[in-house]
């Protein structure tokens, strides 16, 4: 019998890597991607909140917007409300890269899931939300990540 935590594991390693080739032709990573997602659907944030949205140190957070900064995907000012902080605003170009990159993502995606049914893919999809969110192990350890920052 195959334990859940290796399949599981071995299963994320294998998503995540699959993304990362996708996203690497617009120089972009699986993180970059997320914040640009964020940022696209939710707008601008201060800072500070995006380490545990996304469940990333604060110095990872630096290390992401600075990359998006670079590539002109994303904007940092200071906060009109607090001056000691930065807000973090995608651009232009950054809204027109996240929507390649979700076409992009939504493919390979289709192509990871291929061989479930519909109905498997919803499935996984409900099975995985659920132990993200609903009261457990699994979602206590995601909410500890989150607030981790």
């Amino acid at each position: 019998m195959v334990c859940p935590d290796f399949v599981l594991g071995t299963l994320s390693m294998a998503v995540g890597e699959l993304v990362e080739r996708t996203l690497a032709p617009l120089d972009l990573r699986l993180r970059h991607y997320r914040l640009l997602r964020l940022l696209y659907f939710e707008g601008k944030r201060q800072q500070s909140t995006i380490g545990p949205v996304l469940g990333i140190d604060r110095t990872t957070v630096v290390a992401i917007v600075d990359h998006l900064e670079k590539l002109k995907l994303a904007k940092r000012f200071r906060s009109s409300e607090d001056r000691r902080a930065y807000v973090i605003a995608i651009t232009d170009k950054g809204k027109r890269v996240s929507e390649k990159s979700t076409e992009l993502v939504n493919a390979v995606e289709a192509s990871m899931f291929s061989p479930l049914t519909e109905e498997e893919q919803n499935l996984v999809r409900k099975l995985s939300a659920r132990l993200l969110l609903h009261p457990g192990i699994i979602a206590e350890a995601h909410a500890k990540l989150a607030r981790a920052d």
